[in-house]
Order: structure tokens, then sequence, then C-alpha cells
């Protein structure tokens, strides 16, 4: 058969476990000798308290519970000449298994949220709706009172979009993976946080001079930051508000750490804030989401996400990376500036703490000073 000669050739220095059976599940060919010579659909179990029916038209994932082994199975239909001749079974190991673990997760949370959106949505319009009657009766006070409630919710529901958006781009494998100073990212993304901060009374610091060359995107490290800093805020009851956002190169580790002065965390939600994919609030649509981004950045780049806090000091969040250990000039430090818009994920996530901003003109004056440097 054509397959099995393929796989035969595919598959002969790889240490990955794979079986071939015929349409009935008969082993027809394995990778090892350690895998099972013959499978039984009653051991397959796709859920719980679901048995896997033949023929497979379509890709499935399913645990084997076999009398000597037990292991979890991605099971491919194959076809040769047209015609459907049996099945390509991949055993999947550990961090495969831990990947659909997470992906399966988000996807819950995805399709478990899209219900608060269109609840916050709706909400928004019942509150213009019972009012638009008496519109004439409201004295200026009431008006700009459901105009400022209004442009919150919308706000909100702008935010939470964007970071659904985030999570469900880590749901694929379609992340490109750049090689680039993060210095200047991290001084273009502090520059339109800093304009948002000043408009708003707060203060915000950054420290990013490091001269780091590393692999990364742009896009996807600027959501997770800019959720970060958000919170900073957010979470920060204080008169004078203050964020720091520092690049550090300490011990072979490359950190990102975004620090407030703000109310810290009480340490039964710091627990559970540090497992922010499975923590979910009902209240707040937006509740740890931030946090779920920034985290699913850090795996996506091999890093890894902490946090310190001290009820009514301070919180920090840090990204932490593997130092790539390259040296390289800042002479040769080149960067420009994605070409950005108030309705990117990133604008929409700082909306929320920061409101509205066009970052067109931000945008066009960067691009016009990167021109005259040529």
């Amino acid at each position: 058969m054509k397959i099995i000669e393929a796989l035969k050739v595919l598959y002969a220095d790889s240490d990955e476990k794979v079986i071939f059976t015929d349409t009935s599940l008969m082993v027809r060919w394995r990778s090892s000798d350690d895998l099972p010579d013959w499978l039984d659909t009653e051991k397959m179990r796709p859920a719980a308290h679901e048995y896997v029916h033949l023929p497979i038209t379509e890709k499935l994932v399913c645990r084997y519970f076999g009398d000597n082994c037990e292991m979890t199975m991605s099971i491919t239909p194959m076809s040769e000449d047209g015609e459907q001749v049996g099945y390509l079974i991949h055993c999947l190991n550990e961090k495969e298994v831990d990947t659909l673990a997470m992906q399966s997760t988000l996807k819950d949370r995805l399709r478990n949220c899209l219900d608060a959106i269109r609840f916050q949505t709706g909400s928004i319009l019942g509150l213009l709706s019972n009012h638009k009657e008496h519109w004439a009766e409201r004295n200026i006070d009431d008006i700009e009172q459901l105009n400022k409630d209004a442009y919150s919710g919308v706000i909100k529901v702008m935010a939470a979009t964007a970071n659904y958006e985030e999570i469900s781009v880590y749901l694929g494998d379609s992340i490109r993976v750049e090689e680039k100073f993060i210095s200047a990212v991290l001084a273009d993304l502090s520059e339109r946080v800093r304009i948002r901060a000043e408009q708003k009374g707060y203060i915000f610091e950054s420290d990013v001079k490091e001269m780091v060359h590393m692999k990364m995107n742009t896009a996807r490290l600027e959501a997770a930051l800019s959720n970060l800093i958000v919170n900073a805020y957010m979470y920060n009851h204080k008169p004078e508000k203050i964020c720091r956002l520092n690049l550090i190169r300490k011990d072979g580790e490359v950190i990102l750490a975004v620090t407030d002065n703000g109310d810290g965390i009480p340490e039964e939600k710091l627990k559970k804030l540090k497992e922010p994919l499975v923590y979910n609030s009902n209240n707040d649509l937006n509740e740890s989401l931030g946090l779920t981004v920034a985290m699913l950045y850090c795996q996506r780049f091999g890093g890894r996400l902490e946090i310190e806090s001290e009820v009514g000091k301070y919180t920090t969040v840090k990204m932490i990376f593997k130092d790539p250990g390259k040296y390289i000039p800042g002479e040769f430090r080149q960067y420009y500036p994605p070409i950005i818009f108030a309705l990117d994920n990133t604008g929409c996530i700082l909306g929320k703490c920061f409101g509205y901003y066009n970052d067109d003109t931000y945008s066009k004056k960067k691009r016009m000073e990167q021109m005259s440097k040529k």
C-alpha cells in the first residue's frame, strides 16, 4: 500500500509514535513495537461517556484505555485513489496533550463569554432606549450621566472583544515570530501610554533602554503589556496613580515588569489569578482576561508569568523569558512603528482605562520622524 510505504520513509528517523490501521481499526503498520498491535473501539473515549463509532469521517481526538497502555490519540481518516482505506493515528506526547487541554479550555471560555458580551451590549441599548422617551424632560446632569454610562459600556465591550480576539489567536499556530529589538517596541508602546496617562492625570514611567534583540511578535506583545498597564491603573484607588514599565536583563533572563502603587491583591485572590486561564468572574466580562493574554504570550515564546503583590502597597507582574544572549550594537537598531489606528486591539484594550483616543496623528508623526532619519 502506498500510504504504508510513505509512512515508513516519513517516520524512519522519528521518535513520534504513529499507527496506521485499516477502516476496521486493524493495525497494518506501527512506528514502534511498544504500540498496541490492535485497537478496540470499546476502549476509545472522545469524552467521558462517549464511544467511537466507525467509520470515522473527520479528524478525532480521543483517549485510549488499553489493557497494557493508556494514551491520547489523534485519528485522521486516510484515502488512497479517492477511497478511504484506513486511519493514521498519532499517539500524542505530554506536551501535545497539555496544548490540546489548553486549547479546549480557551474554546470553552470563549463560548461562555459570548453571552456576557451580548448581554453587556444589550444593556447599553436598553439604557439608551429607556431614556429616549423622556429625553426632553431630562436635565443636563441626567444626560451627562447617561452619556458617561453608555460610553463606559461600549468601551468595556470593545476591550473585551479585543482580548477575546487575542485569546483566539493562540488557538492556532499562525503567530508570526519576528526578531527585533524589544526595547524599540517597548519605547513606542510607552509613548502611546504616556500620552493617554497624562491626559488622565496619571503618572507613567518607563525604563526600556536595555538593548535586547529577541524573538517576539509585536502586536501580541503590545496587547499583553497593554492589559497589564491598564490593570495597574484600574485597580488603583489612590489619589496619585503610578505605573512603571521596566525592561531588565538579569541572570540569563529578560524580564518585562509592570509595577503599580495601587490597591494590591489579597492572598486568596492572588492564588486564583496565578491561574488566569481557569479563573473567571461572573461579575465582569473583562475579569482576568488581561492576565490570560499575558500568560498565553509567555507560553508561546517559552517564558513564564509571575505576580507579586502586597495589599495597599503595590503589584508587580513580570513576563520572563530566556535571554537569547545576543549582543547587537545599538547602532543597528531599526524599528518602524506599525501603522496603528484607534480601533486596533491595543487601542481598544487601552481604551478601557483611558477612553477613546485616536492614534492616527501619533502614528503619522512617528512615521515622518523615521523617514526624515533615512
